[in-house]
């Protein structure tokens, strides 16, 4: 089957690249042909500063006529987006994940023959991370004959964000849908209060594949990696109280800090490889990342997550609640040192099992020819 798949854009989001390319793999290996649309960010349409204005203007003013299809109008932000282009990460995009690139807004016409058509995941029903909310319902395909597939699409939220007048435009959207699934359990809750449609509770892609196929990836590449014992930490909105804490707890074990996903601008972001095998060689890990998170699972680490209730808690809850770890999840703020027991890895590699089992057969039935 030809499958079409709507996700976040593919930019410099470590999580974000690997669901991706973790929904592609677990449909090939289903026998399933899968392509990702990849919506291209303004930055990548242009080749100076001076034309990323100009094409800024033009969008201004057909925001300003109600084109609902546009909602990145800054061109500063677009600017900087555009000096952290990082020919490594686009380099694992390309050889990993099939893509094509496009531009809203979608035409279905335009589009090569898809037998069905899969949303997700990571938070593409938050619209403000989606380019076009409307497009991650699937309103361009109007009445064709294909199937629509949401895969753990996420809110973000456990609350209710979506303006009441976009709100009238997905929920018949939503209701067109073949299957629906959740990557959050409070998502089921607003699915049904608001799309009035019912939804099914499913785990992350990434979840879907094991800590080996993720080596296999590293296993492509000689760059050198750790061998000593180090506190990983990947937190994404760094605060002096967080630093002081996992300066406190290293120091306390005597182990290096080694700060994974990093950025500078002379080399842009660090590469994928490097990212999963420091999730795969730490002894500890600090996070304040759901995908961080995931990966400090997959690898059976001991870990630690900072609550990030701006990024949504509830995906958090739900992950963790899985595997009995919901006390992994702290508030900075109300803690004065971090402490990290053993996890239970047994536990964890039966949950992960589970979950692994669980979103396959979704995706097995979801795309059955005989459905």
């Amino acid at each position: 089957m030809q499958i079409c798949i709507l996700t976040q854009p593919l930019e410099r989001n470590y999580g974000g690249i690997l669901q991706a390319y973790a929904l592609q793999k677990a449909l090939r290996d289903l026998g399933h042909q899968p392509t990702t649309l990849r919506f291209m960010p303004l930055y990548a349409q242009t080749s100076s500063r001076i034309e990323l204005y100009w094409k800024t203007f033009r969008r201004f003013l057909s925001k300003l006529k109600g084109n609902r299809y546009i909602n990145k109008i800054n061109p500063e932000k677009e600017w900087e987006y555009f000096k952290q282009f990082n020919s490594a990460m686009e380099g694992f995009i390309r050889t990993n994940i099939h893509c094509l690139d496009v531009r809203t807004p979608l035409k279905y016409k335009s589009l090569p023959k898809f037998d069905a058509f899969i949303v997700g995941s990571d938070q593409v029903w938050r619209a403000v991370f989606s380019p076009c909310l409307p497009h991650f319902f699937l309103d361009f395909l109007e009445d064709a004959p294909v199937r629509r597939i949401a895969y753990a699409a996420s809110f973000g939220l456990d609350f209710w964000e979506t303006p009441e007048q976009t709100t009238e435009i997905i929920r018949p959207l939503a209701q067109r849908f073949d299957r629906i699934s959740v990557r959050e359990l409070s998502g089921v809750d607003l699915c049904k209060t608001y799309l009035g449609v019912d939804a099914e509770l499913m785990p992350d892609p990434t979840l879907l594949l094991t800590r080996e196929d993720y080596l296999a990836l590293c296993d492509k590449t000689s760059e050198a990696a750790p061998t000593e014992p180090y506190v990983a930490v990947y937190v994404i909105d760094s605060r002096d109280k967080t630093n002081e804490l996992i300066a406190r707890f290293a120091e306390e074990h005597q182990l290096p800090v080694v700060r994974i996903g990093r950025f500078n601008w002379e080399n842009g972001s660090e590469p994928m490889e490097s990212w999963i095998r420091g999730f795969a060689r730490a002894r500890y890990v600090i996070t304040d990342s759901f995908h961080g998170t995931v990966f400090s699972l997959i690898f059976g680490k001991d870990f630690i997550t900072f609550n990030n209730g701006w990024r949504g808690a509830g995906r958090f809850h739900t992950l963790l609640d899985n595997f009995d770890l919901a006390d992994r999840l702290v508030d900075a703020d109300k803690v004065s040192e971090i402490s990290i027991p053993p996890i239970d890895r047994e536990r964890v590699c039966r949950g992960l099992a589970e979950l692994r089992e669980k979103g396959i057969s979704f995706l097995a039935e979801a795309t059955s020819t005989s459905e």
